[in-house]
């Protein structure tokens, strides 16, 4: 089966840390503070795993430029070749500089590995998955060998079920491969159950299209401050989330269980996978006033085999009349959502929301939640800022 089509996975890197609109300033019907998207971005060596600037970048430039392939051949060559892996690192890293992409990614992940560097190798493995590196199932084997380094081996025995049911079928190689070493050797039992589930689901398309809908949402880097317009690269339609998927966005089905018209659904980040969960943020957008439509940031935890866990209304809102919600999520994965009252230029009840910016708005309330050891959000606490005050 093709996983996801290089264009599509790419499309998902636009939505790296993509925000909702910041209230206030009067540029459009949230007060949207657009970033710069005409200012040249240049990719420096540390920008290589900076999704913002890699969205930046890829939306500025939709085409591959020839550096970049000489330079990985280059480097493919100081690799493979000469053995030399500080010159082949270097090199794949000036490949992507040039132009991010797929096979620069995954080779830097392979040296990498061969430096025993591992959490760069992951870093690596999970940029060329997500710029649709082919195939799939190769890029899902690296990643169990790197987290049997890390000596992580829930996610490495998932890692190693995905690849064969994605089509990895060298089990020899499973078996002898001495990156796998640390999974089969002190955790016999977990390798053999994984390898037992993965063999027996191998057709389990079910599950592939988890991991092909999973795919297409890179992960973010913390904390994730949803406060800032992105502009339209948030929902550019080559960024939508099809309706193939909508087994897992329950909201592309009103009530009636038909489809659902007026709204549109796009791929934003991957907050956290764990061996409980994984968590996702997708954007739902109100088609009903073009471009300037309001947009709702939705947190939803699914099982490891994509199955629903639980979701929230995170940040923006679903329509004017609405608090507007901000917020930001920390890396122990506990997170804030400040709601806000907004003042419209002119009479929403008489002259609508289009062409209508917000002029003032207005704290109203903050809540704090978290993402627990399950999958589940949990409720921590709020307050308005009247008693924030006072307190």
């Amino acid at each position: 089966m093709k996983f996801v089509l290089y264009s599509l996975a790419v499309v998902s890197m636009l939505a790296s840390c993509g925000n909702p609109a910041v209230p206030g300033s009067g540029t459009g019907p949230e007060g949207n503070v657009a970033v710069d998207e005409t200012e040249p971005v240049r990719l420096s060596a540390a920008d290589l795993f900076n999704g913002e600037k890699v969205r930046l970048f890829l939306y500025q430039n939709p085409k591959a430029n020839q550096e970049s392939n000489k330079l990985f051949l280059n480097a493919l060559d100081e690799f493979k070749n000469e053995k030399n892996l500080r010159a082949a690192s270097e090199g794949f890293k000036a490949s992507i500089a040039a132009y991010p992409n797929s096979k620069s990614y995954y080779e830097l992940g392979n040296v990498c590995m061969e430096m025993k560097n591992y959490q760069g190798a992951l870093d690596a493995y999970s940029m060329a998955e997500k710029l649709g590196y082919e195939p799939f199932s190769k890029v899902m084997f690296n990643v169990a060998c790197a987290y049997s380094q890390l000596k992580n081996f829930p996610m490495s025995a998932d890692y190693l079920q995905f690849a064969i049911q994605a089509g990895y079928v060298n089990i020899d190689n499973i078996e002898k491969d001495p990156d796998l070493a640390n999974l089969r050797e002190k955790e016999p039992y977990l390798y053999k159950k994984n390898m037992e589930l993965a063999l027996n689901g191998i057709s389990d398309l079910e599950n592939l299209h988890w991991l092909q809908f999973k795919r297409t949402f890179v992960q973010a880097s913390f904390p994730i401050n949803m406060n800032l317009e992105q502009g339209k690269m948030v929902y550019d339609d080559k960024n939508r989330i099809s309706y193939d998927y909508e087994r897992f966005v329950s909201e592309m089905r009103n009530e009636r269980f038909s489809r659902e018209v007026s709204k549109g659904f796009y791929h934003f980040v991957q907050v956290a996978e764990t061996p409980n969960y994984v968590a996702l943020i997708y954007v739902i957008r109100e088609e009903f006033n073009g471009d300037q439509s309001p947009l709702t940031y939705k947190l939803v935890t699914f099982t490891k085999t994509g199955k629903l866990i639980d979701k929230k209304d995170i940040a923006g809102r679903q329509d004017y009349s609405e608090l507007l919600k901000m917020c930001t999520i920390n890396k122990d994965l506990t997170f804030t959502i400040t709601n806000y009252e907004t003042t419209f230029q002119k009479d929403p009840d008489e002259e609508g929301y289009y062409d209508n910016p917000i002029v003032s708005k207005k704290k109203i309330d903050t809540e704090r939640y978290r993402i627990d050891s399950s999958g589940k959000i949990r409720y921590i606490d709020g307050k308005t800022f009247a008693e924030a005050a006072a307190a």
